[in-house]
């Protein structure tokens, strides 16, 4: 950080370094070798990071193009925080798309990602002076939630059948009658 610049005056440089930095990120949407998942599970797992990525790099495009109109100085220091967040994320879900496939663990990857990519929205919705033309953003995420339904219902699969406290004994008597 330079002289000139406090923290609560980050720069636009610093923006630009919010984006989803995996270096492999390109190569791995771009992959058809994930078509082998015999489980369907890694195609939307690459959806989501798909949209995510898309999301991110039009909501920090956006934020720079409106940096003069953002209603508090201290919102675009709030973006490049939530914005750092992403990445991390995004390393999480890629290293579970490897073998062995967890459905639990692809579920819960995939909804921190997206949880992430949802607050830099909302961040940026606050921050930012164009409440129109925004639609775009609420389709990416409802399409985003088509592919967690899918995960989720493969994690809650995965689980095995729980059986209630208790119930251990209830079924032991049941079994002897």
């Amino acid at each position: 950080m330079s002289t000139m610049e406090t923290q609560s005056e980050p720069s636009e440089l610093e923006l630009d370094n919010v984006v989803i930095t995996n270096p492999h990120i390109e190569a791995i949407l771009e992959n058809e070798d994930w078509i082998e998942d015999a489980s369907g599970l890694v195609s939307h797992c690459i959806a989501i990071l798909k949209i995510c990525h898309t999301l991110t790099e039009k909501l920090v495009a956006m934020t720079m193009g409106s940096g003069a109109q953002m209603k508090l100085p201290a919102s675009l220091s709030d973006i490049i925080v939530v914005a750092k967040r992403i990445s991390p994320r995004v390393d999480d879900v890629v290293r579970s798309m490897y073998p062995p496939l967890d459905p639990k663990l692809l579920d819960a990857r995939t909804t921190a990602l997206l949880l992430s990519v949802s607050h830099l929205v909302l961040i940026t919705r606050n921050a930012c002076h164009s409440p129109s033309g925004m639609d775009w953003i609420d389709q990416s995420l409802s399409a985003a939630e088509e592919h967690m339904a899918v995960l989720r219902e493969a994690a809650l699969a995965s689980e095995p059948e729980r059986v209630a406290p208790g119930a251990e004994g209830f079924l032991q008597e049941q079994s002897t009658i």
